[in-house]
């Protein structure tokens, strides 16, 4: 499975997503490597800070194609792409790749406004990419206010589906990533960790479901063929 973090605006908190999910992942067995896509490399440094060997990061700031996955995560299950807050040619490439992008948006009116060129790239590579999944992520909502509470309706004018999962803005986030560490190793029980262990069993219970359907639909495919192959026989 490739997961992508897009978005043209910077500071919603798609390297922090996507850090922290690769940790998570890793916490349920999973083989990934995280490519960072960005030129600032920002994922690339936290990777430094502390030499963290939960998972690799390769910086990777050019455009990528299928045959670039597959040699980078040759021995992995999983690759998650941390993309460039831009929108050109390395952020359309990594959406030719993935299978499930995710926007994260932050619940303020410049930031909603300026993903709107990020979505229209996303339904344009979707023309060619039909299979293409795309979710909303609500990020660094702050609980108890009125912006936090109408977080869901702001974003939810798209047209995209929302993830269920909306990441609050915390301290634990900001000191994890300062750390070169993810929120689950700096505090495992705090609630930065649990949203993330949140996010990371809803995206694995909506990508199992649709394996489920694609499984129930190749079988009834196989039996059509079978079916025929019998009438062409008798």
């Amino acid at each position: 499975m490739v997961i992508s973090f897009v978005n043209q605006k910077g500071g919603v908190g798609k390297t922090t997503t996507a850090i922290n999910l690769a940790a998570s992942l890793v916490r349920k067995n999973h083989s990934l490597v995280l490519i960072d896509a960005d030129p600032q490399g920002s994922a690339t440094h936290w990777h430094a800070v502390e030499n963290n060997q939960a998972f690799d990061v390769i910086h990777y700031p050019m455009p990528v194609q299928k045959s670039d996955i597959e040699m980078i995560a040759l021995n992995s299950s999983d690759v998650l792409i941390d993309a460039p807050p831009a929108i050109g040619e390395i952020t359309e490439s990594v959406l030719s790749v993935s299978d499930l992008v995710i926007v994260p948006v932050s619940p303020s009116s410049l930031d909603i406004w300026s993903c709107r060129e990020t979505l229209e790239m996303i339904q344009e590579v979707g023309q060619t990419r039909p299979d293409l999944e795309a979710r909303l992520l609500v990020t660094k909502k702050i609980p108890g206010t009125r912006v936090g509470r109408n977080a869901r309706e702001a974003v939810g004018g798209f047209g995209f589906d929302l993830l269920e999962t909306e990441l609050c803005q915390r301290v634990a986030y900001i000191d994890a990533i300062a750390g070169g560490v993810s929120v689950m190793q700096y505090a495992p029980s705090c609630k930065a960790a649990a949203e993330i262990e949140d996010l990371c069993a809803e995206i694995l219970s909506g990508w199992m479901e649709q394996d489920s359907t694609l499984d129930i639909w190749q079988t009834y495919q196989e039996t059509l063929e079978e079916q025929a192959m019998g009438v062409r026989s008798v």
